[in-house]
């Protein structure tokens, strides 16, 4: 065994070159979202409660301290844990020019060290045998917390009740980092023992000719390499573990849990900017619920003296206003949390005689002449009562039997509103892409118990961030039977049941469902061009045409869509930028696009097929997102673009860009 140090393992000439990947599941997260959201997920997941077979126990306590980042560790005390980093980070020309710079000059050394710390209490800890290399059936790794955190990506050790499924969450900790490192100190509840190891994810680089791997450890080696960490019961290191508690204000070890120290945390750029406000918004969006279930206590610590901000049951109302929300009205405002706080308090509280039990296939069906249900529950609607649905239905794996299972849904008229809240949370984690109601004055909480096998399903449905429902994903089609049927009718309860509740109503307008995602198709009158020979047409994808001739016709096709020139064009584009997003409820669906909701070009791009023309290279000194294509138009009475393999659930906003040499015009379809 050598000394302690970082070290990355030379690679070999047959290795396959392959850089991480992790970051791109996670783009269309804020870095205070994407750290708050899944450390905290990785801390309850990890819960003595919820490890519990009665599922009792104490709170999962989070504490995030920024006290670091005005109060850097001296260089002195920084050396022993960064000085032998600085040369791998030197060789990766892609990281933050800050910390390149330092490398180059000062090695890390003589340099103060700014930092950040998420730990937690309450949990058991990286358990698990540290030496274990291997998952198999020889070797299983059930609840080897460790194996998990520090040996594998992508790969996850997860059970069905947990939050996480895609052994991608921990990449927050290096990511939050511009040296893309961390350290770790856990006590462990198995053993009490202590632990220290510390990982930097990079990129393959070069050294003096030599190759080395992207992961690379801080602790002790052995003979052959393989990475052990630091244990507080060996002599040798337990003054070494007891004095990074100290230089880095660790304040969770005198019982079990984990403390993840992030050096350099990213406090350079706007969007990149770490801080308090925006961390306080995220907790409180993602994680309300468990919070107000007692099952979670945050705290906040900017240091320099300030008092810490604790998030619990009791305080979590007050402390919105310290929030940087993303809204001033609306779902995500600071009103519409506190009447959220309250209706969710009275959700708990509601008695198991008082839930009104429901089919889930029902919610589809209730029609207003159903004297046995309807009417009884739209005058409890209607005198703005909480109504408490316990809606069952059931899921079946295809290697198991069918399974019976339940979720619960919470309704509330509120005439305040201009439009639908609705709130989803699986387990403790709120899932907040979903957001399909409009025009409808009512709030909704639907809550999927950790525990019914329906929460494996929804949790395979996920991707990696965890943020939607989607039923047409690999886990969940290779996994589950009928599971389109079943997860559409979990995401469209509210407005089913909704739709029900308000359908009699006087003044409700025409059409008011009609907006909730997915969108009926209804017939419009053809626009009317140089031709015009009226008729009826499909109504486009998203928005109807604009009134002025139209050079590009949009069409649905397939699970896609189809761009020509349109018969009133009345000259013919030569070249022409496509963007494409999926539709949101609000704001700008180009704004919106993720890279893993589709791509029209590189790898795994969906199949495009162009007539009449061909696909050209981006303008000089542009950078084409993947949802954009240019195209060349050689044959207008031939030309067609057409894009096929769109989530079908989902509505497809298409924009087409006319290119001349003199003038740019713009058609939204």
């Amino acid at each position: 065994m050598t000394d302690i140090h970082w070290q990355f393992r030379e690679m070999g000439r047959a290795e396959m070159n392959q850089d991480p990947m992790q970051r791109e599941f996670f783009e269309g997260e804020p870095i205070n979202t994407r750290l708050v959201r899944e450390s905290i997920q990785n801390s309850l997941d990890a819960g003595i409660a919820h490890a519990s077979p009665d599922g009792k126990g104490e709170p999962v306590h989070v504490r995030f301290s920024l006290a670091g980042i005005r109060n850097p560790l001296p260089a002195h005390r920084a050396d022993r844990y960064f000085i032998d980093l600085a040369p791998h980070l030197d060789a990766i020309p892609e990281l933050d020019d800050a910390i390149r710079t330092l490398a180059a000059r000062n090695h890390l050394t003589h340099e103060d060290v700014p930092f950040i710390v998420v730990e937690d209490a309450g949990t058991v800890g990286l358990d698990g045998d540290c030496e274990q290399e291997r998952d198999s059936e020889s070797t299983p790794a059930d609840n080897n917390h460790f194996f998990w955190f520090f040996r594998n990506v992508g790969r996850s050790g997860k059970g069905d009740t947990d939050n996480g499924s895609w052994g991608l969450g921990k990449w927050v900790f290096p990511d939050a980092s511009l040296a893309s490192a961390y350290i770790a100190v856990t006590r462990r509840r198995s053993d009490d023992e202590i632990l220290l190891m510390g990982q930097s994810v990079l990129k393959q680089h070069d050294i003096g000719g030599a190759r080395y791997e992207p992961y690379g450890y801080f602790g002790t080696f052995e003979d052959d390499g393989f990475q052990l960490p630091l244990r507080h019961e060996e002599a040798p290191y337990e003054s070494i573990i007891a004095q990074c508690v100290e230089d880095f204000g660790l304040q969770y070890r005198n019982r079990p849990g984990l403390s993840v120290i992030i050096p350099f945390p990213r406090i350079f750029g706007e969007e990149a900017y770490i801080e308090m406000p925006k961390m306080l918004a995220a907790i409180v969006d993602n994680y309300f619920y468990p919070i107000l279930d007692h099952r979670l206590e945050v705290t906040l610590d900017a240091g320099e003296g300030t008092t810490p901000i604790e998030i619990t049951a009791d305080t979590i109302d007050g402390v919105l206003d310290m929030a940087d929300l993303d809204e001033e009205t609306g779902e995500r405002s600071p009103d519409a949390y506190r009447r959220l706080f309250a209706m969710t308090r009275q959700c708990l509280d509601v008695p198991e005689d008082d839930y009104i039990d429901l089919p889930a296939r029902q919610l589809a069906k209730m029609v207003d002449d159903d004297a046995s249900i309807i009417p009884s529950l739209r005058r409890r609607y209607n005198a703005y009562e909480l109504l408490a649905f316990r809606i069952s239905t059931d899921v079946q794996r295809k290697k198991g039997a069918r399974e019976n299972t339940e979720f619960r849904l919470y309704v509330q008229r509120d005439d305040s509103l201009t439009e639908g809240h609705d709130y989803y949370v699986r387990g403790t984690l709120s899932i907040p892409e979903m957001d399909y109601l409009r025009n409808i004055r009512a709030r909704t909480l639907l809550v999927v118990d950790e525990n019914e096998p329906l929460a494996a399903m929804l949790r395979d449905s996920e991707p990696p961030a965890h943020t939607s429902w989607r039923p047409q994903t690999s886990p969940v089609t290779d996994h589950w039977w009928a599971a389109k049927r079943r997860i559409d009718e979990v995401r469209y309860a509210p407005r089913n049941l909704l739709q029900a509740m308000e359908a009699p109503r006087e003044g409700v307008q025409k059409g008011a469902f009609a907006d909730i995602f997915p969108r009926e198709r209804e017939k419009a009158p053809a626009p009317a061009g140089p031709k015009g020979n009226g008729g009826t047409t499909t109504t486009p994808v998203v928005n109807g045409p604009p009134s002025k001739p139209r050079d590009f016709a949009v069409s649905e096709s397939g699970d896609g869509f189809r761009v020509s020139i349109d018969n009133s064009a009345e000259t013919r584009p030569q070249r022409a930028r496509l963007q494409v997003a999926y539709d949101v409820l609000r704001g700008n669906p180009l704004n919106h696009y993720n890279r893993n909701d589709f791509r029209l070009r590189g790898i795994d791009a969906l199949p495009v097929t162009i007539e009449g023309g061909s696909e050209e290279p981006a303008p000089q000194n542009s950078q084409p997102s993947d949802n954009e294509l240019y195209v060349r138009i050689d044959d207008p009475q031939k030309f067609s673009v057409s894009v096929q393999g769109f989530d079908p659930n989902r509505d497809v906003y298409v924009r087409v860009e006319k290119l001349e040499l003199e003038e740019s015009e713009v058609y939204d379809s």
